[in-house]
This record gives structure tokens, sequence and C-alpha cells, in this order.
């Protein structure tokens, strides 16, 4: 991705969105970064705040999105989006 405007602190859900990405496309490059075997449900667990992904998780989710981790912010679960 080549000079791709995203911003700082942007939620880890519409990071993954802007680069149109599924989870299960997502889960592939984590793969690919160092993360093998991420499941979706954690994914989506952590996009919607009622998990916290680890350093390296994040770390691998930043490298496979071509950002940096510190750009990556992680809702906490008061602060998610409700699930309809």
């Amino acid at each position: 991705m080549a000079d791709k405007s995203i911003g700082p602190q942007v939620r880890i859900r519409d990071l993954r969105n802007a680069h149109g990405l599924s989870v299960r496309q997502l889960a592939a490059r984590l793969a690919e970064f160092g993360m093998p075997g991420v499941h979706e449900d954690t994914i989506r667990n952590v996009e919607l705040g009622h998990r916290r992904a680890s350093r390296p998780l994040i770390t691998a989710w930043a490298r496979a999105l071509d950002v940096s981790p510190l750009d990556v912010w992680q809702p906490s679960p008061d602060e998610s989006e409700e699930v309809a």
C-alpha cells in the first residue's frame, strides 16, 4: 500500500475494512506476517473490544495492514459498538 493516509489511532476494524479485507483474509495475512493460527473469532473479539490483542499480534496485524503498530487502536468493551 503506497502513501495511503489513514491517520493515527484508527479503530482496528476500520483499518481492516479500509484495506478491503474480510476477517478470513486478515487471518491469512497474519499467518504471512508471523502469527499463524489466529482464529477468525479472535480477530472479531479484538475488533469488538471483547479481547485485547497481545503485542506480537498487534505488531503482526499492523504489518499485515502496512501501518505502524502505534496507529492501531483497540476499543475497550465499553467503547465497542453495539452488535445487532
